[in-house]
Formats: C-alpha cells, structure tokens, sequence
C-alpha cells in the first residue's frame, strides 16, 4: 500500500486555500475599514465636543494658553456654536457687553497636531487589527480546508491501492504474451495486445506521477521524432485508419516528454477512434505547430469538447481532452480545435510560448 505524503500542499489545494482565504480576509477587511472609518469620524466628533466645552471653560477664565482670545461684533456670528475645519473657533457672550462677543480660536498649527496624532493611532490600531485579522483568516481558511483535504487524501489512497493491484493482472498478461511470442512467434493481434498493455503502463505511471505530485522533468524533446513515435504507436491499435506523417521543418523545444506523449496519445486515439471507415488521420509539422487532421465525425461544440465529463458520442467518458486541457496548461502549449461536423477535425499544438533549442 502507498504511504499518502502530507507535508506539503497540492496545486489545486493551494488554489482552493488562496481563492478562499482572499474572499474571507477581503470581506472581514472590508468591514474592518467601514468600521474604523465610523470610528474616526465619532472619534473626530468627541475630539470637537471636547474643545469645544474647554472653549466654554476658558471664556470665563480667559487664562487657557493654548487659544487665542478676540473681541468681535455680535453681527458676526452665533454664540456657542463651534465653527471652521481648517482652525477652530467660537463666539461667546459677555455678561456685561451688549454689542460684543469673545472670540476663541483655536490655531490651526495646534489643530493640525492633534489631527495628525488621532490619525496616527488609528493607522497604527488599522494595521494591528489588519495583522491579526490575517493571522485569523488563514487560520481559518485552513480549518475549513482540512476535511475536504482528509477527504481527498483517503482518495488517493485507494486509487494508489488499486494502482498497486493492477501490477499483479498486468505483469501476468506480458508474461503469457512473451511465452505465446516464444512459442508461436510474431503474431499481429498479440501484437496488438501488447501494444494496448504497453498504453496501460504509460497511463499507469503518468497517474503515478499525478498522485505522487513529482516535479515535472523538462529535457530537450525532438517534437517531431517524438509525435512519429506516438502516432506510429497509436497506428497499431487501429490498423483500418491510414495514418500519415509530414514535417516541414524541425522542432526542437524544452518540455516534458512524458506529458507531451499523453496529450499525443489522447488526441490521435480520438482522431483514430471517432473516424469514418477507411478514413485518414494526418499528423504535420509547420513552424512552431503540430497539426493532427482527422477525416472523422466533427465536433459539433468544439468550444464545449474539453470540459469535463462532455461528449457527443456514447462511446467513452468525456474525460480525454479534458485532461488534454490540463496538461497543455501545465506545459504552456496553447491548443486550438477547427471542426467541422461530417468533414473531419483538426486540432493545433502551438508550442510557440515553449523555450526553443538548439537541434
């Protein structure tokens, strides 16, 4: 039995892990600011009150140091009514004047100081509060995480059991067929066979490798050597499809082979599977591209052909090109399909974003 690893997290968990926490922390931010945004502006609001009644307080004193004092007419204004933003000041009357009011005004250097300093603490508790509120939402958003992740993890588990227990039927069948080739000699169907079983080991371990999560290893890949190699092999199942191979020019480009023979195999097998009696399935290379045309049925949704679980036949389970999607993803080759319904398919491997080299 496969040991499950789980010391580090798999793509698709990270980008679960990174969209959830984003729309988590962004709602609680969001809040967050609303809040300290009605907390300074009320902050603001008792800083005025407060002024104000030491205004109050000191136009019967007058010895308050940090006003300034003034005597003005009483056209001027409203008494005890806190007027200005730039600087503050108020009107107060005087028991003993009919015609004046005083002045106090506080100067716009002291205001400015204070609103500096209410700013600074709040951009200081802003900041705490956005750290802890961090530190919370990721915590979180791995909570929330952890059952789906146990759920996957089991699930791997028994898909790397049944990997395990095919070893068993597979490693029989390549031993009968060694035996029948010693006995009887070279055999078109047994080849056939040995070929189907040899496509059962490529997928085998490229599902190993998905599930074991191992660093995709780039070499330098002869496109157009290795897309001959795949068609040739994928030729053999399928010996009522005229297959051909044409290139105009040499590929050379650093990626994965292995990957690369996947996509290879799930196209040409399509092209050769859902094809007319008798029908053609040409590969070529031209430029930075490799074409595969098929003379085969059409796809009706070409744009709907590579999601998940869709198909236009009964035949198979809507899983090829869609892992065809993936693995082109993964090696930065765009994928173009042009299809026409009873005429045939062609799909273009754009390999132009790949790194070149040197042949």
């Amino acid at each position: 039995m496969y040991v499950v690893k789980d010391t580090y997290l798999k793509r698709y968990e990270k980008e679960s892990l990174f969209k959830n926490f984003l729309v988590f922390f962004s709602l609680l931010e969001f809040l967050l600011v609303f809040l300290f945004l009605e907390l300074y502006h009320t902050e603001k609001r008792e800083y005025r009150q407060n002024l104000f009644k030491t205004m109050q307080v000191c136009s019967y004193t007058l010895e308050c140091d940090q006003f300034e004092f003034d005597f003005v007419s009483k056209d001027e204004g409203n008494p005890n009514t806190l007027i200005g933003n730039s600087e503050l000041y108020a009107y107060f009357s005087i028991p003993t004047s009919e015609k004046f009011y005083i002045k106090i005004l506080y100067p716009q250097e002291a205001l400015k100081k204070d609103i500096d300093e209410i700013q600074s603490g709040f951009w200081i508790r802003f900041i705490l509060a956005t750290f802890l509120l961090f530190i919370t939402a990721l915590f979180f958003t791995f909570y929330s995480l952890k059952p789906i992740r146990k759920a996957l993890q089991l699930n791997d588990e028994f898909i790397k059991d049944i990997l395990h227990d095919f070893n068993t039927p597979i490693t029989s069948m390549v031993l009968n067929i060694k035996m029948f080739k010693d006995e009887k000699g070279e055999d078109p169907f047994m080849q056939r066979i040995s070929h189907s079983i040899d496509t059962l080991l490529f997928l085998q371990n490229n599902l190993k490798h998905f599930l074991f999560h191992s660093p995709s290893q780039n070499e330098n890949v002869d496109v157009a050597k290795l897309a001959k190699g795949r068609m040739d092999f994928i030729a053999n199942a399928y010996p009522k499809v005229i297959f051909s191979f044409h290139k105009e020019n040499d590929l050379f480009k650093n990626t994965n082979p292995d990957l690369l023979s996947r996509i290879l195999d799930n196209i040409l097998s399509n092209a050769a599977k859902y094809n007319r009696p008798k029908g053609s399935v040409h590969v070529v290379i031209k430029k930075e591209s490799l074409f595969i045309e098929d003379t085969g049925k059409g796809i009706e949704n070409a744009e709907k052909v590579m999601q998940r679980y869709y198909k236009e036949q009964e035949r198979g389970l809507g899983l090829g090109l869609h892992i065809v999607k993936k693995l082109t993803t993964e090696l930065n080759i765009e994928i173009k399909i042009a299809s026409t319904v009873g005429v045939g398919t062609t799909i273009e491997l754009d390999f132009r974003h790949i790194k070149e080299v040197d042949s």
